[in-house]
């Protein structure tokens, strides 16, 4: 096995070893922004597992799909951030509205 075989297979075990970690974190996690964190890192191994495939063959077809995954992994963090924090950015500001108004009589 060659020097690059080896990197390979330690980057490749390593990668499965968080992807465990991640889905006992993702069933496990108490909160919806632990399972939502833990859903955006695994996101993140699945473009490095995309990447490390793809060197490992020496293509390049799958770099498009590597930009996919990353902007989806993107989206749905935001989305859930988003989700989760409960307000509007109108409702936020009709609250600071009403109590400047409220201060200052």
């Amino acid at each position: 096995m060659t020097a690059m075989g080896v990197v390979l297979a330690i980057s490749a075990a390593l990668l499965t070893a968080a992807a465990v970690l991640l889905v006992v974190r993702m069933t496990v996690g108490p909160t919806i922004l632990d399972r939502s964190t833990a859903l955006d890192v695994l996101m993140s191994v699945m473009v490095c597992a995309v990447a490390l495939k793809s060197i490992q063959r020496a293509e390049t077809w799958s770099l498009p799909m590597l930009l996919v995954l990353a902007m989806v992994g993107f989206v749905g963090a935001v989305s859930i951030a988003r989700f989760a924090s409960d307000t509007e950015d109108v409702d936020t500001r009709e609250d600071d509205d009403e109590d400047i108004e409220g201060e200052e009589q």
